[in-house]
């Protein structure tokens, strides 16, 4: 036997624990096995790329996963075809692509249990991740390579006639389609609560109380989350900060406020960003993951008018995704492909956020990362 493959079999079963070390370990093996594989299996990994995410979305709707996970003991194919009100045969076709992908363990001739991924895919707030990008995202890919042929591969710019329209045959924005399907509605915000668990927040890196927590009153306009979705920042803040003096305002559209996350001492306004910015001398005007959902052109007005609003104490805190100028992680460039199929926006690099800004007539601060992977940063900036 090869001391190679003995040292990765012992490796395997012996896995470190700190997350560091994982990372770098996790992508020596992504570079190893690209290094491995055969011309063969490069084209049919890449070919055939849709299939784990489309078969992982049937195990879902059939709850093999959950039923897996659920069980002490290993289940036969007839077993699971019971549960789901399912043909034996498709059931077992499905369970063994599932187990050639190790989503779930094949223990002998019609025989199943669950493995690490299995419970993954079992959880209810993660496989929300699985159901929102293959519903609402899967569409929209599959058509921009077609919708960059129409427009001769240029840069997308009109989020009101890009791929997303195309994909899921609507002449709306994503935020009003998706308002016509509950379902997905309900499931997009799981995903927004789950997919951040346990990554730093920008509370985590910056002073936030050394910075802003200075001549204020009960009445100052402390923190106004702009399209701040159901509240989540507005209710860490007050959290994290309960003894801190000012207003805590959470900025939406009347439909997402409807949804947002009761919370004392949490002032709700409705607000198109579109218009001009109600609240006045806000001391932080907060944005998390807003501009990179909009072209540079409307992303302009929106910035403008929260500048109009400012005063000398103010500060825009856009809270983002930040590409590096080189060497972008797969994660974030994956996220920079979705925004371009489904809003014709982008994730920026360095350089293009501080030309936006330039754009907008604002002036950065400072910038500080608090996530290495996706390279989410707060840029601090102010009128120039």
């Amino acid at each position: 036997m090869s001391p190679a493959l003995d040292q990765i079999r012992a490796l395997t079963a012996n896995i470190p624990q700190d997350a560091g070390e994982r990372k770098k370990l996790l992508e020596a093996a992504q570079k190893l096995t690209l290094a491995l594989e055969s011309t063969e299996d490069t084209i049919m990994r890449i070919a055939y790329g849709p299939v784990p995410s489309t078969v992982a979305r049937i195990g879902h709707d059939m709850k093999l996963f959950e039923s897996l996970t659920n069980s002490d003991k290993a289940l036969s194919t007839k077993e699971l075809a019971a549960v789901c009100k399912a043909d034996e045969v498709l059931t077992g076709r499905i369970l063994r692509y599932l187990a050639s992908v190790d989503m779930v363990e094949e223990t002998g001739e019609d025989s199943w249990e669950s493995t690490k991924v299995t419970k993954v895919l079992a959880n209810p707030g993660l496989v929300s991740g699985l159901v929102h990008n293959f519903d609402c995202h899967l569409p929209p890919w599959t058509l921009l390579p077609e919708y960059l042929r129409e427009i001769k591969f240029q840069n997308p710019s009109n989020p009101a006639d890009c791929a997303f329209q195309r994909g899921h045959h609507t002449d709306k924005l994503p935020w009003f389609w998706i308002g016509d399907y509950p379902h997905l509605w309900s499931n997009f915000n799981v995903w927004m609560s789950t997919c951040r668990e346990g990554q730093n927040l920008w509370y985590d890196i910056y002073p936030f109380e050394k910075k802003f927590n200075h001549n204020l009153t009960l009445e100052t306009p402390l923190f106004v989350d702009i399209a701040g979705g159901i509240g989540h920042q507005c209710v860490e803040l007050k959290k994290r900060y309960p003894n801190i003096q000012g207003r805590i305002i959470l900025e939406e559209l009347p439909p997402v406020l409807e949804q947002s996350i009761p919370a004392e001492g949490v002032e709700k306004v409705p607000y198109d960003f579109f218009t001009p910015q109600p609240i006045k001398g806000a001391r932080i005007y907060y944005m998390r993951n807003v501009i990179h959902d909009h072209p540079d052109e409307r992303a302009v007005k929106i910035l403008e008018n929260v500048k109009a609003a400012m005063d000398k104490d103010s500060v825009i805190v856009i809270d983002d995704i930040i590409l590096p100028n080189k060497g972008a992680h797969w994660q974030a460039t994956e996220l920079d492909v979705t925004m371009m199929s489904g809003l014709a926006a982008m994730e920026r690099s360095e350089k293009q956020w501080y030309s936006l800004m330039k754009l907008a007539g604002l002036r950065v601060l400072e910038i500080v990362k608090y996530t290495e992977t996706l390279g989410d940063s707060v840029i601090i900036a102010v009128p120039e």
